[in-house]
């Protein structure tokens, strides 16, 4: 007896064999379901009444071997395996899938072989309930194959019953799917930048059936109609439109679908959610299937309201800048004239009729023109966009105009330049009324300048002799009755060591006075006083010394009796600036002491004006202490002592018999931009009503006009500053 099997392993058909006997009879076998084939590998014998009678016991066993080999010739994995899930048969086609063979595998667990870790789980429950349900079961789980491999494979399981319902094994169906789902994802991830892209694009597109009832829209769409994409799909329309806009797009459809060819709406009116009617360019196609059938069209439709606006006002800046008085063109890279204004035509002496085609700007412009046009106009207006600048143009008689020119490069969506345009205005009026007052100007401000520095000489002066004569007038005034006090001091000490040693004398031979002297004694503490007395004396006669000293620095530094030209001491009269100025060097609450450092040169007696060189020496120091004291108040006492106020003075003689002065502060030195200004009279850099603006442009004077010497100032921001005052050693010979 032989076999010959037909069936469909994969799809459950039913299965059909022909068995042919041994006298070569042809008998038909057939099973009523899958399951029944099935249970035939299993030994189970469950065939129709038509072939019982025919199988032979010696015969069943060839049967089965037959119904083996169609398993294991199967193109898809078949896999058997028990309720301890225990693999128990292996078809070469899962050898093939997984990579493991059949003696590899035959009583492991398949869950441990080649299902992934992270989904055992899962597929343990859905087999437990395969099997205490004793249904079919389609699964589609992630696999491993034995090098690690990641298979996505559908799994299609069959319980095997017995006649007493109990199942034996089941028998597993499998297919590798991976690829397709790889196509599905593709499929799916594709499908979502197509609509991103049809999202992100700014016309409207929108896709109906075939009897005009939406299928999808993008956000665009959506978004004009206020709509979302589920409420939009199966209307004709939204309900807030037009009734007569729908139903010409209802006409426009039915064309479309019935003829299959594109409709191009040049305008068409569609109603936004907020009732705003707006127009729009619309194109709409039919979208066949395989069969070249219309099954769906597709409309893509362009806002062009705001084309037209634009439209509308490019007409109207052609008709101002027709009217417009300046001289108004575009041109090309070349300079060929692409278009000229009413005035460009009246300037250049062009004719309306004219063509201007073979018209080239640069022959308008005179050489030194084009140059500036070339080298600047251009570059600078492709780099920024436009320039603007002032150049001339030849008239038809060869006379420059002055122009003000303006050159705009107008550049397409690829960065390069299309063309130029150019706006110029004649400015010979312009440039005349310019020149005029440039020269009024210049004149009032050569009068205010030497009106300043006559406000400032005059004001010093007043303020020199008022100071000097106070000055003077308080030393002789404190001078009298200090030299009375310190002539007398001495004979006062001698006095008072005579009355002691009489106290003493008296102590020692009469030690036991009255009790009244006694009370007395102790009421005055005279041993106190006999200790302190010379003591008070001593310190009175050092204040009477600092009181003359100071005397002789006021007398020093006014110099009311030395007005003239004379040979002075330099250092003299810095010193006695430094004592007037010791009190704002002392220590405060709120600050430490400024320190004075003094490096002075070896020079000889130098001609000067005493009082008026003082002057200076005073107003540099005063705004370096300035300086330093507001520096210092945004101080801690800790920043303080790492880095300590300093004013340094240094004095040098030069080779060219000079005599150099340096006053250097470690400050917050002068901004760049204000140290222009420094010796302007009345500019300042202090508060209203703390500095005049007088001091150093006085100063300035004093040493350049009077002394033919020279004051400059070096300073950085946050490095300090340094004035330098250089005088000559005579100053007659100079004059």
């Amino acid at each position: 007896m032989s076999l010959i099997a037909n069936c469909d392993l994969r799809s459950g058909a039913l299965a059909h064999c022909e068995l042919r006997t041994d006298n070569n009879k042809l008998e038909n076998c057939n099973w009523t379901n899958y399951n029944d084939f099935i249970k035939g590998l299993s030994g189970v014998n469950v065939f129709d009444n038509n072939t019982k009678n025919h199988m032979l016991e010696q015969n069943w066993k060839h049967f089965q071997n037959k119904l083996l080999l169609l398993m294991q010739c199967n193109p898809l994995p078949i896999i058997e395996w028990n309720t301890a899930f225990e693999v128990t048969q292996w078809n070469p086609a899962a050898e093939k899938l997984f990579g493991f063979k059949t003696s590899e595998v035959l009583g492991s667990q398949l869950m441990e072989l080649i299902v992934f870790p992270n989904e055992r789980i899962q597929v343990s429950k859905m087999m437990e309930l395969s099997i205490q349900q004793k249904v079919e079961t389609n699964n589609v789980i992630k696999n491993l194959t034995k090098d690690g491999k990641v298979v996505i494979c559908e799994w299609r399981s069959i319980p095997l019953v017995n006649d007493e319902g109990q199942i034996i094994n089941i028998i597993s169906i499998v297919q590798d799917v991976t690829l397709v789902k790889s196509f599905q994802r593709t499929l799916r991830e594709n499908e979502k930048i197509y609509q991103q892209i049809l999202d992100a694009i700014t016309d409207h597109v929108l896709v109906k059936g075939a009897k005009s009832q939406i299928l999808w829209a993008n956000k665009v769409f959506c978004d004009y109609y206020g709509m979302s994409l589920e409420e939009l799909k199966d209307i004709i329309d939204a309900p807030f439109n037009n009734p007569e806009y729908t139903l010409q797009y209802l006409k426009d459809d039915a064309y479309v679908f019935e003829t299959g060819q594109t409709l191009e709406i040049p305008q068409e009116p569609i109603t936004r959610y907020d009732g705003e009617v707006h127009l729009f360019h619309t194109i709409k196609s039919a979208i066949r299937n395989e069969q070249d059938q219309v099954v769906m069209t597709v409309g893509v439709a362009r806002d062009i309201s705001e084309r037209q606006k634009a439209e509308k006002e490019q007409a109207k800046l052609l008709a101002i800048i027709e009217a417009a008085p300046d001289l108004i063109s575009t041109a090309d890279i070349n300079g060929q004239v692409l278009y000229f204004n009413k005035a460009a035509r009246r300037i250049l002496g062009h004719t309306e009729e004219e063509a201007i085609e073979n018209i080239n700007l640069t022959k308008n412009h005179p050489s030194w023109a084009n140059d500036i046009i070339l080298n600047q106009g251009i570059p600078q207006s492709v780099q920024f966009g436009s320039w603007v600048g002032e150049t001339a143009f030849l008239t038809a008689d060869g006379r420059e105009t002055p122009l003000s020119q303006v050159i705009i490069a107008h550049k397409g969506v690829d960065g390069q330049v299309e063309y130029f345009s150019t706006i110029a205005r004649d400015i010979s009026e312009r440039h005349a009324a310019e020149e005029a007052l440039r020269q009024k100007a210049q004149d009032l401000e050569q009068a205010l300048k030497q009106l300043k520095c006559a406000q400032a000489h005059l004001i010093q002066s007043e303020k020199m002799s008022s100071i000097g004569q106070l000055v003077a007038g308080v030393a002789h005034e404190i001078n009298n009755p200090t030299s009375f006090i310190y002539c007398n001091i001495e004979p006062a000490n001698k006095y008072i060591d005579s009355l002691i040693k009489l106290v003493k004398l008296y102590q020692e031979y009469y030690p036991n006075p009255v009790k009244v002297i006694q009370e007395q004694i102790e009421a005055i503490d005279l041993e106190f006083v006999m200790m302190d007395l010379p003591s008070l004396l001593s310190s009175m006669k050092m204040g009477a010394e600092r009181i003359k000293q100071i005397v002789l620095s006021l007398r020093n530094f006014s110099r009311m009796d030395e007005a003239q030209c004379k040979a002075v001491d330099i250092h003299l009269g810095i010193d006695s600036t430094l004592v007037i100025l010791e009190h704002r060097l002392k220590a405060q609450a709120n600050r430490r002491a400024i320190e004075i450092i003094k490096q002075y040169g070896n020079l000889p007696l130098v001609e000067c004006y005493p009082g008026e060189l003082n002057q200076v020496f005073m107003n540099i120091m005063a705004n370096a202490l300035d300086a330093l004291e507001q520096r210092d108040t945004k101080r801690s006492m800790k920043q303080m002592q790492q880095l300590p106020s300093i004013i340094r003075i240094c004095t040098e003689l030069s080779q060219a018999k000079q005599v150099i002065i340096r006053f250097a502060d470690n400050g917050p030195g002068i901004p760049e931009d204000m140290q222009k200004r420094l010796f302007d009279p009345f500019f300042t850099t202090k508060p209203v009503g703390i500095g005049t603006g007088l001091g150093l442009s006085l100063s300035y004077q004093i040493v350049v006009d009077k002394h033919k010497g020279k004051l400059t100032c070096l300073s950085s921001p946050g490095q300090g500053t340094e004035f330098v005052v250089e005088i000559p050693i005579n100053l007659t010979s100079e004059k």
